[in-house]
């Protein structure tokens, strides 16, 4: 049960059109999928209550990903919030490790549907909690 590389990066955006304009049009980051659903899935992974949501997972290459996610049911902010991501072979042990070692788990580890999107059904995550109180993303990936 091993950390196997950086998986994601997310970033909290109050307008995704704007976003999307500077980082796949301006830098010439292609969109690998975009996705518009209820905020339930995300809810259960972050423990945080989350509307509905417009995702665009932008294709950094090697198969990273910079996630860009804009809520829309609340009022646009100018500040950016986010996490980062790491892949995982095991989500379940390593959620284990890190709650026994006294750190929080936002829920217990989750497995996507298909209405995730064909790049995340499959996947389980989970977010924890650092010492300093950054969010964590632990994804076990979809086995191909």
């Amino acid at each position: 049960m091993t950390v196997t590389g950086l998986h994601h990066v997310s970033l909290s955006v109050a307008d995704l059109d704007r976003s999307l304009a500077f980082y796949r049009d301006l830098l010439g980051i292609p969109v690998r999928e975009q996705v518009e659903a209820a905020g339930g899935v995300v809810t259960e992974i972050s423990g945080e209550s989350v509307g509905r949501v417009r995702i665009a997972d932008l294709d950094l290459g090697d198969g990273r990903v910079l996630e860009l996610v804009c809520e829309l049911d609340h009022e646009p902010t100018s500040h950016a919030g986010g996490h980062v991501a790491l892949a995982v072979d095991d989500v379940h042990a390593v959620c284990r490790r890190v709650v026994e070692a006294g750190f929080e788990a936002r829920s217990e580890p989750v497995t996507l549907g298909p209405d995730a999107g064909r790049h995340w059904a499959g996947a389980v995550v989970v977010w924890i909690t650092d010492p300093d109180g950054a969010t964590v993303e632990l994804v076990q990936p979809a086995a191909p």
